[in-house]
């Protein structure tokens, strides 16, 4: 098995069809053929069955086909790395963010890394925590900014910050008018659950509810800050969640958030620890860190404390 083989096969398993892959590779049928003959005979599999429009992948075709893209991938960024060694860093990068982070990040990290690194290539990637580590895993992104608790079996995790987490209403709300609240003071009240379950800010809640044996009220239940601010704004309840997720609101005085006491989450930034990562990787870690230290440093990132 080699990389040369691996192509032909990602763009058949990609291509569905001999002649549309073969055009691809800008090569001939009977040598994409070939090679593809001659990683079955090795594998011990059959990868695809012909039939009249192409060629469609078995279940082992799809099986290795994630693992060939990762391979792929990996080779180019080797080859990056050995052209760059004496230069810049330069390549691609892919990084991991929350819906909530993207928006906060994205302007603020590409601008950076382009000034720095302008020979660098970024891909952002939305996800939840849980798809985000089992992305490093697979080298779908090199980069993630997770919340503790992280699994940390091959992964390598820089703690960035502590981040308080609040309770978050309209800025006449009686409800939310002291300097700082504790979970009692959320008994009863009509809140917007924000997160997966199970993850992130949503399980820190309900946990420590459960533990402080103080009953929630939930009247609705969604997956991202953004949707949730739509609804606190409109009035239909609060939400417990970072106010860094709707700092231009509380700045503008459309919203106001309350620290919560006890309730905090570490966010760390993590990469695979089972493959080294690259110079342009290396480089755009400490470019996010030095971007978030200075985001908290200025105050656009509230109830935040620097680790």
């Amino acid at each position: 098995m080699d990389l040369r083989q691996l192509r032909y096969f990602v763009a058949l398993a990609t291509q569905q069809h001999y002649g549309k892959a073969a055009g691809v590779l800008h090569v001939t049928q009977p040598a994409l053929s070939r090679q593809i003959r001659l990683l079955e005979e090795e594998l011990g599999v059959q990868l695809f069955e012909r039939h009249a429009r192409g060629a469609a992948p078995t279940d082992e075709a799809h099986l290795l086909l994630e693992r060939a893209v990762f391979l792929l991938r990996y080779a180019e960024q080797i080859k990056s790395d050995l052209l760059a060694r004496r230069k810049e860093p330069r390549g691609p990068v892919a990084i991991g963010l929350t819906p909530g982070l993207a928006q906060q990040l994205t302007v603020l990290l590409t601008k950076a890394v382009l000034e720095r690194f302008p020979q660098v290539r970024l891909r952002f990637v939305e996800g939840f925590a849980p798809s985000m580590q089992a992305m490093l895993a697979q080298g779908e992104v090199d980069i993630a900014l997770l919340v503790e608790p992280v699994e940390r079996t091959n992964l390598s995790c820089v703690p960035l910050l502590r981040e308080q987490i609040c309770l978050i209403g309209l800025p006449g709300d009686r409800r939310i008018r002291k300097a700082r609240l504790t979970l009692r003071d959320l008994a009863g009240l009509p809140l917007v659950m924000t997160g997966r379950i199970k993850s992130g800010v949503r399980l820190e809640l309900e946990v420590a509810a459960a533990r402080a044996k103080v009953e929630l009220h939930p009247v609705v239940e969604v997956e991202t800050a953004e949707v949730a601010r739509r609804l606190v704004l409109d009035g239909v309840g609060l939400t417990a969640h970072f106010a860094a997720a709707v700092n231009e609101d509380i700045q503008a005085g459309r919203l106001r958030a309350v620290p919560i006491d006890g309730l905090s989450l570490q966010r760390v930034v993590a990469r695979a620890s089972d493959r080294p990562a690259s110079r342009a990787t290396e480089g755009v870690m400490q470019i996010m860190r030095t971007v978030i230290e200075q985001h908290v440093r200025e105050g656009r990132w509230p109830n935040a404390q620097l680790s």
